[in-house]
């Protein structure tokens, strides 16, 4: 997409740009390194094919690409006026005129007739020139729209699979519990029989039974609308229960990279956000509007050919005279309009509204991306600490379960206790995955906001329909 818009400037223009793209393209392979390997798909390959296959799948990417089509259209539109311009018309008649004071003599034009002119704009004073910078204007916001819907499709994607993750862990624990209780309402039953428990006691737990299989169904049917949304949200089949992970890799928290991505952000990658680049964008269509409506009283000038031919008959009493005209034109013109009821400093006072508007817009986005930055940078270390609690938790009642679990063979525990404490360890687990799922759902967004993150490198380099 870059690569279309450089190849639409002059040489000279696009030299400069060209080298300017590589130079932030190297600085964006420089910060790479620093995130790779920290990213939820790199945890969870498979959802490496699926922001893969969202780029060109994705209602969301397709949609984008349409409006970035539009607006390559319209370039061809904008750059019309300055092209030549052609057209005519011919046809076949007969014609007959005659004048009441002399009805003996008559003109009669018969045969074919045409004309064909050929016109050409030949100075506007730079108006049609900023009118196709505008154009290519918007083809660089669409491209930047383009961009930024899939990076935030991306973040979205990458925060549902961990959510599908964390889904499928609550769904087999529950799926646990419940065989656990099914097991002990047997045995339960059993006594009842026997007169060793009580019909409240088996009651009761049919009560707990039933409680966590209700539990067990709404997951799932939650777990199915979540696989569902997945797959229309990426534009890919829907995930089966077996192809999502059973668990969420335990990530490894850097404070140093993290510290790292703030201040290069800070200094050098506040504008290059998306916000930031449209307000950009913005403020040089505003100084177009400007220049345009600057020169909307001064004289136009433009140039045109004409030919033309007409058959014509002139009959009167004593002759008929037949000939053929024929006429070429050459002209050079201008239209001016000297006054506009005050339209054009209408024009100029809201170009230059709209272009204080638009700074403004720029600092407030800037301002804003670096706050938000800032913000998840903050709320990461918080993620990475809960992660580590959540795991102790997770060691602490995984050595427990083992102790029960020698202590039942030597006869010192029931079954019943090991499974309990079993169940436990899942939950701490589900507890575990929620934390790390959280963590990384954070990170990829703040990798993202920082204009780092590995996926835009998969942005294809196309759309080379505007041409100048």
């Amino acid at each position: 997409m870059l690569l279309s818009v450089l190849m639409s400037l002059r040489p000279g223009r696009r030299a400069l740009s060209i080298l300017v793209s590589l130079l932030a393209l190297s600085s964006l392979r420089a910060q790479a390194p620093e995130v790779v390997g920290t990213m939820p798909e790199d945890y969870l390959p498979a959802l490496k094919a699926v922001l893969t296959a969202a780029l060109k799948q994705a209602p969301q990417t397709i949609a984008k690409e349409i409006e970035l089509s539009q607006a390559a259209a319209r370039i061809y539109v904008a750059d019309a006026p300055r092209l030549p311009s052609f057209g005519g018309y011919a046809n076949y008649a007969s014609n007959e005129t005659a004048t009441t004071a002399n009805t003996s003599n008559r003109t009669r034009d018969n045969g074919g007739f045409y004309n064909f002119g050929l016109s050409q704009a030949l100075f506007h004073w730079g108006a049609l020139k900023n009118e196709s910078e505008k154009a290519r204007i918007g083809v660089l916001i669409a491209q930047k729209s383009y961009q930024e819907a899939y990076r935030t499709l991306a973040v979205t994607l990458r925060r549902s699979y961990l959510e599908l993750v964390v889904k499928k862990a609550q769904i087999a624990q529950a799926r646990f519990e419940r065989g656990l209780l099914i097991a002990d309402l047997t045995l339960a039953e059993d006594k009842m029989k026997d007169g060793l428990v009580a019909g409240g006691e088996v009651a009761g737990r049919k009560l707990n039974l039933e409680e966590v299989s209700f539990r067990l169904e709404k997951a799932e049917v939650e777990f199915a609308a979540m696989r569902r949304a997945f797959g229309r949200l990426s534009g890919t089949p829907e995930p089966t229960e077996n192809s999502i992970p059973d668990e969420v890799p335990k990530p490894v928290y850097s404070a140093t990279v993290a510290s790292s991505l703030l201040n290069t952000f800070a200094r050098d990658g506040v504008r290059e956000t998306f916000q930031a680049k449209v307000s950009q964008l913005r403020v040089q269509e505003a100084d177009l509007n400007y220049k345009i409506a600057r020169v909307r009283l001064l004289p136009k000038f433009k140039a045109g050919a004409n030919y033309s031919l007409e058959n014509t008959t002139n009959a009167s009493a004593t002759s008929v005279t037949q000939q053929g005209v024929s006429r070429q034109t050459l002209t050079i013109g201008a239209d001016w309009a000297i006054f506009d009821g005050f339209a054009t400093r209408g024009y100029k006072l809201d170009a230059l509204a709209t272009k204080r508007l638009r700074e403004r817009d720029l600092q407030s986005a800037t301002e804003a991306a670096l706050d938000a930055v800032q913000s998840l940078a903050d709320q990461l270390r918080l993620d990475a600490r809960a992660v580590e609690m959540a795991e102790l938790r997770l060691a602490l009642a995984a050595a427990q379960l083992a102790k029960y679990e020698d202590e039942f063979k030597l006869g010192n525990v029931a079954q019943t206790a090991v499974d309990g404490l079993a169940n436990a360890v899942k939950q701490s687990a589900i507890n575990a995955a929620a934390a790390r799922a959280s963590y990384l759902s954070r990170w990829s967004e703040f990798v993202s906001l920082t204009t780092v993150d590995p996926v835009l490198n998969q942005l294809p380099a196309r759309h080379d329909r505007e041409k100048r």
